[in-house]
């Protein structure tokens, strides 16, 4: 939503007012904190001194200083400095005239998410940015409040644990297939029976030698 210059002017603004209490802010400093050319950077500074959101003072221990505290600076007021008209103002389809009385397609829908956006930058301050978040979704009870029908104490009773899950009995075939010992164990003894009713087999196949 906002523009490239517009976006750098915030974090240049929101970086001096984190070094308020050490005293102005540099060029070179502010350009190797936001990793920008300086050049390119002073360009916007002076914009911003220029619409007195930004005090320098040269000389040694030279820089830029805010002219107002942090927390009744707003972002707007910031942006607007770069980018008076916004890109929040322009048509979304491109007409270079779209009003109330000449509307695009998205004309309505896009107002109401204007409003909001410039309520944003105009309730919101640089010290709001710097303050530390607060906690979120945090009740004021670490327990619900709730209690069960019937219960005549007031305290909540404890959830009884769930009951134990009793061992499932293990299967022939798993319990040969996680022990390497049972399942060679296993094929010996089928081996072993295999050639052994093999051999029976073979024997009974035989024919009677003649006597003699």
């Amino acid at each position: 939503m906002l523009s490239k210059t517009a976006r750098i002017a915030l974090r240049a603004v929101l970086c001096i007012a984190e070094r308020e209490a050490s005293g102005p802010v540099s060029a070179r400093t502010l350009a190797r904190e936001l990793d920008l050319p300086q050049n390119y950077l002073s360009k916007t500074l002076h914009r911003l001194v220029q619409d007195e959101i930004l005090a320098a003072t040269r000389g040694r221990g030279g820089g830029y200083l805010l002219t107002v505290p942090a927390a009744g600076l707003a972002l707007g007021r910031v942006v607007e400095a770069i980018d008076p008209e916004g890109p929040e103002r322009r048509c979304l389809l491109g007409r270079p005239e779209c009003s109330p009385l000449n509307p695009c397609a998205m004309h309505g829908r896009w107002c109401d998410v204007r409003e909001a956006i410039d309520r944003f930058f105009a309730e919101t301050t640089v010290g709001d940015l710097l303050a530390p978040a607060a906690p979120v979704g945090r009740g004021r009870f670490p327990f619900p409040a709730s209690k069960e029908h019937g219960s005549m104490s007031d305290s909540p009773s404890p959830a009884s644990p769930p009951p134990l899950e009793q061992d499932a009995p293990v299967p022939l075939m798993q319990r040969l297939y996680d022990s390497p010992f049972l399942l060679l164990a296993a094929c010996i003894v089928v081996m072993f029976v295999f050639f052994t009713a093999w051999g029976v087999l073979e024997i009974m196949s035989l024919e009677p030698a003649p006597l003699p």
